[in-house]
């Protein structure tokens, strides 16, 4: 980094900017000349490549961070990949922490990190933890060790950062080593290592000096010259403690005798500003005294910034070498020794000092901070200091400057964090940054807050509007883009459309995203109301792909992903194929499997694989998303990857997964009062309870169902349309387990007949197949094989067939006894019906007959919950950790009980553990149940 100033403007959005990350904190400290080589504490240490974690916990001033970058030297010698990262108090973002991990792994080798860094840049929605996935899937298929240092991970305020590094940790491939500094114990579930040797922790007493170490270390510091009874004596006091000899190694320079300065040693840990203070402070020329106490507000110091905090002709480099050369408690981070830091020791002391002598001082030197940093563009720590100075103002400014470029680099997250920072007041008072924060909120799917934000902010636009004092002609045109895409996250298809629609009114200058997301809406509101010519029109007349650099990627997937959902409603199943898989596979290019932009489309792209009996397509779109759909997929796509992957467990025989899983989406649609989820889930439920013959389960399910339901208004419109069929489908098979067929048959025919009229071919065919059923139990058989050939006249152009085979043995035998009688055979093609024929006999089995082999590799959601049993937690803790209700947590100990073949917690915990740890490597990175 240059110490020169570089202009910018900081009223105007500026599309090229990024969030520059501290390469300093990337890279380990340079060791002193003088160092003492820890020969046989390295070679204590051994080679590491058996141990996944290393923790070296001792105070500061031990040594933890000299012992780690030795440790890195030798580990680079033995060619091993190894990156570092120092952590400090204000690591407490998590987006910003993943963007620091995938840097720091990616500087080691090419090979690492590309994945997860495109993850970052554009992918709106992608979590933390499947940033972490996709980078231990890079290290483990990297061919080398890897080592991560994390030095001072214990500072930190973060619970979801160290959340983070738990599962760095837990599904860690079999190449990848952790290397944590703390001065306590970290915050991590060290005891769920498998094995007593897989840790090594290094502590206070390892670090200690010996009196050896000591009199090396004296004898290197230059200037000081001491007898073995001198250096026993000194050691003794500080009890070997680094820093400590260090104080006393300084305090010689100015009196001979040791005696006298171990004295003053004793209980230095204690009174360490005291001892500083008076024994090396007060001894340094007042310049560099002046210079230590103003500069110590910084995190790292260069020269430039150094210069603009003490102010001109501070000649801060003569400094910064003066300090380094006179070893006080300075270091350089860098080879070209641009950048330096502070001992925490002298920094912390320096800070509670200046705090208690300079306090009025302290806003200009942050403010001084603030402006450099903000021109040399490094704006987290530009808005740091800002916020230190109590300039709430300027920091809101420099958010405000890339808040644009933030929400179109799909970095919501960290934006969200510097917003919360700010004082509600002063938010308030902005309405651009107000607007951005709404973006922020609805595009992390917190709908609710978003919706808020939102409507305030559209009051008192229209209020400025109305008194002539809005100078931001876009904000109406924002607000209703905003407004549309919340509406549409909320299944609110109706309101969607409008906004869309009024959105589309107002001219939206070098806001391509904006635009894109809007369009997205109205495809929404469009197909739910099924003017799908209109819908055809749109797709038509734009590119499917944006510019890279003005939209993000989801946004394209997104919109796509609702053309192909319009063409699977009209039952054009080929062409949503075309169309889902063409977004998928731009996804999968650019994001990898494990993002959200991919699991969108991959939601749809299931049920589709699954209806045309292509269950190996429909597992594999399944397979390991689970997590991401659940916390980033728009409800649609959530519903339909919810259903298809309960039935391919149910497939298999494991109605307890299918369960499950439904179970984990109706927590969602609780969540996010997502009515469409809860239906589908529920329907589906009922379904499985059905086939179980657990009727008293399938009637307590419809009637706490029953009793959530809004009344139905004719006609059907909107997203309403697909709940009310979900519905209706499910009181009609409990109808029919009932013996109720001709309650039934009159409802099914009103469902039938809404669904044709609003153009919904692929739920007519549905309704009609339970139709059939229905019509048969009633006795009406000529009826039901017209209307069976009506289904199956919507079925055979789309490739339909386990809409049909689901309904199971019933359907079977009314199908033959069609073949066998009906006229119109004829008119179908008969390699579509042996093909559905064929369906029957091969996939369909009730559960009794399906033979049940469990598997022996728990999924990463089973892995999470072992770990918390053999901690003790009750069923309803563990929900309360995982943020599930203990009913899932029910179905997830059923199925770790039948794969591991034991009956009770304590034998799922012993059996459980060491199975999980030695199967890491083929779950390392999986999202599954």
């Amino acid at each position: 980094m240059k110490s020169t100033r570089v202009g910018v403007q900081r009223d105007t959005v500026d599309l090229t900017w990024s969030v520059a990350l501290v390469q300093t904190k990337m890279a380990p400290p340079r060791l002193p000349p003088g160092i003492v080589r820890r020969t046989a504490l390295l070679e204590r240490l051994g080679e590491p490549c058996d141990r996944e974690l290393a923790v070296v916990i001792a105070p500061a001033g031990s040594g933890k961070t000299t012992l780690l970058a030795e440790w890195s030297e030798v580990l680079c010698a033995r060619e091993h990949l190894v990156a570092w990262l120092s952590l400090d108090e204000d690591d407490d973002d998590p987006q910003q922490f993943a963007a620091y991990l995938v840097a720091a792994l990616g500087r080691t080798s090419e090979d690492i990190g590309q994945q997860a860094q495109q993850l970052l840049r554009d992918d709106l929605m992608a979590p933390g933890k499947t940033i972490v996935s996709v980078l231990l899937n890079e290290i483990a298929s990297c061919g080398r060790q890897v080592f991560l240092v994390l030095d001072d991970f214990d500072r930190s305020p973060s619970r979801l950062i160290r959340a983070m590094v738990s599962r760095l940790l837990r599904y860690a491939p079999q190449n990848f080593h952790l290397l944590l500094g703390v001065r306590s114990e970290p915050e991590l579930a060290l005891g769920q290592l498998p094995t007593q040797g897989k840790l090594l922790r290094i502590d206070a007493a390892d670090l200690r000096f010996s009196v050896d170490d000591a009199q090396t270390f004296f004898r290197q510091a230059g200037g000081v010259s001491l007898d073995r009874s001198s250096v026993e004596l000194l050691n003794e006091a500080t009890e070997g403690w680094v820093a400590g000899l260090q104080l006393a190694s300084l305090a010689l320079r100015d009196t001979a005798d040791a005696a006298q300065v171990a004295h003053t040693l004793s209980g230095t840990r204690l009174g360490i500003d005291r001892y500083l203070d008076d024994t090396v402070l007060v001894r340094l020329p007042a310049p560099i005294l002046k210079f230590l106490l103003h500069t110590s507000i910084l995190d790292r110091l260069g020269a430039g910034v150094c210069d603009a905090v003490m102010g001109e002709g501070a000649r801060s480099w003569e400094k910064l070498d003066w300090l380094e050369r006179h070893n006080v408690f300075t270091r350089p981070l860098d080879e070209e020794r641009q950048w330096y830091r502070y001992h925490s020791l002298l920094s912390d002391a320096l800070r509670r000092r200046i705090a208690r002598q300079c306090a009025a001082q302290l806003p200009t030197l942050h403010r001084r901070a603030s402006r450099w940093f903000a021109e040399a563009r490094l704006w987290p720590e530009a808005i740091r200091h800002a916020l230190a100075a109590g300039e709430m103002e300027l920091a809101a400014r420099w958010i405000e400057n890339c808040a644009t470029a933030m929400v179109n680099r799909s970095d919501v997250l960290t934006l969200s964090g510097w917003i919360a920072k700010l004082p509600p007041a002063l938010v308030q008072e902005r309405l651009r940054l107000r607007l951005t924060k709404a973006w922020a909120l609805a595009l992390s799917l917190q709908t609710a807050e978003a919706a808020r934000e939102v409507k305030a902010l559209a009051a008192q636009i229209a209020q400025f509007r109305a008194d002539g004092t809005l100078t931001d002609a876009a904000l109406p045109a924002e607000v209703n883009a905003v407004s549309a895409i919340i509406a549409g996250l909320n299944d609110d298809s109706s309101r969607s459309l409008v906004l869309a629609k009024e959105a589309a009114t107002y001219p939206l200058p070098n806001l391509p995203w904006v635009s894109r997301f809007a369009e997205t809406a109205q495809i929404f509101g469009l197909l739910s109301e099924g003017n799908f010519d209109e819908v055809r029109r749109i797709q038509a007349s734009t590119p499917a792909c944006g510019d890279a650099n003005q939209v993000p990627l989801y946004a394209d997937v997104y919109r796509e992903s609702m053309f192909g959902l319009a063409e699977l409603v009209q039952g054009r199943l080929q062409d949503a194929v075309r169309t889902l898989e063409a977004a998928l596979a731009r996804a999968e290019s650019a994001l990898g499997c494990d993002s959200a932009a991919a699991a969108l489309p991959a939601g749809y792209l299931a049920s589709i694989y699954y209806e045309r009996d292509d269950l190996a397509r429909a597992q594999k779109m399944v397979s390991g998303r689970t997590a991401i759909a659940m916390e980033t997929c728009p409800l649609g796509s959530l519903l339909r990857y919810t259903c298809s992957a309960a039935r391919l467990y149910a497939r298999g025989g494991d109605v307890g997964s299918a369960h499950a899983v439904l179970e984990d989406a109706r927590q969602v649609a609780a969540a996010r009062q997502w009515l469409r989820l809860r239906v589908g889930c529920d329907a589906e439920a009922v379904r499985f309870y059905l086939s179980q013959g657990r009727l008293v389960q399938a009637r307590q399910t419809a009637e706490t169902l029953r009793l959530a339901m809004p009344p139905a208004c004719s006609p059907l419109t909107g997203s309403f349309i697909e709940i009310w069929a979900s519905y209706s489908m499910m009181r009609a098979r409990l109808l029919l387990a009932q013996g109720h067929a001709g309650d039934a048959v009159t409802l099914l025919e009103t469902l039938r007949d809404e669904m044709a009229t609003s153009g919904r071919w692929y739920l007519d065919a549905l309704v009609s197949i339970l139709l059939t059923l229905a019509l048969e139990q009633q006795g009406e058989r000529a009826r039901a094989f017209a209307t069976l050939e009506h289904a199956l006249g919507i079925a055979q152009p789309t490739g339909m067939i386990n809409g049909l085979v689901d309904e199971g043995a019933p359907l079977r035998a009314l199908l033959e006894r069609w073949r066998g009688t009906a006229a119109n055979v004829a008119s179908f093609d008969p390699t579509y019906l042996d093909r559905l024929f064929s369906a029957f006999d091969t996939n369909h089995r009730s559960e009794d007959d399906t033979p049940r082999v469990p598997s022996a590799v728990l999924s990463a959601r089973e892995i999470e919950i072992l770990d918390h049993i053999a901690r003790g937690l009750s069923n309803k803790e563990i929900g309360r950790a995982l943020r599930v209700a203990p009913e899932t947590v029910k179905w997830h100990l059923k199925n770790i009980f039948e794969k591991l073949n034991v009956s009770s917690r304590v034998e799922a915990a012993q059996s459980g553990l060491g199975l999980s740890r030695a199967s890491r490597t083929e779950t390392s990175a999986r999202a599954s149940l």
